[in-house]
């Protein structure tokens, strides 16, 4: 095999289009042009060819997580589908769509690189998700834990983390209840009341509990 030819992108200086035996085979960086010492004529080996694809593409897919992630905190298992949907949005446009590479391989080094960098800590995601709830939009212990679980945080860690962070889950109900009711009083037979604590997460046991507490103004 030859690179037959290597063109500068339009849209983008600072990458080159690479074309091996007259076809096209991957958009690169110049940094990676360079530390392959790539150049017009040159005979290129299946191995030189995957190694450069690997690194090309994996820096490329790191630099767009990054962005990702820096707008706001993310866990592992959404990083994993951004970088699933951003492969299938760059299809034929970073790369064939016939390139053979192991993709999930790619992505558990990419994730392992960020993880190694602490961009993604499942735990540290936890915390400040549950604290920035109980601050700002009081919910039970149930629902925090569902909505851990939807981001894909592991179900052992969603609930000790709810555990550890949350003290007194009455309390937090009589916050919920407070913010939605103001200065209403509370009482069991008011279904509006009683099936908006049970959306918000919190137990029957929990709310007959409450409905006891004389000091619900």
């Amino acid at each position: 095999m030859v690179v037959t030819k290597i063109e500068y992108q339009k849209k983008d200086p600072n990458r080159v289009n690479l074309y091996v035996d007259n076809l096209f085979f991957l958009g690169i960086s110049l940094d990676t042009l360079a530390s392959e010492n790539l150049y017009e004529g040159l005979e290129i080996s299946e191995k030189v060819l995957g190694r450069i694809v690997k690194k090309d593409l994996e820096d490329r897919f790191l630099t767009r997580v990054m962005n990702y992630l820096s707008r706001s905190p993310k866990t592992e298992l959404q990083v994993y589908r951004y970088l699933r949907n951003l492969r299938y949005k760059k299809k034929n446009v970073w790369f064939k769509d016939d390139l053979d590479i192991e993709w999930e391989n790619l992505f558990n080094s990419i994730v392992n690189r960020l993880k190694e960098y602490k961009y993604i800590n499942d735990e540290e995601y936890a915390r400040s998700f549950v604290s920035s709830r109980i601050r700002n939009k009081p919910r039970g212990k149930s629902i925090l834990i569902q909505e851990l679980l939807s981001k894909g945080v592991d179900r052992e860690l969603a609930q000790r983390v709810c555990n550890e962070l949350i003290e007194s889950e009455y309390e937090i109900l009589r916050r919920s209840f407070e913010k939605r009711f103001r200065n209403q009083k509370f009482s069991i037979d008011n279904q509006q009341m009683v099936n908006y604590l049970l959306r918000k997460g919190y137990s029957w046991d929990l709310i007959v509990q409450f409905s006891k507490d004389d000091t619900t103004e």
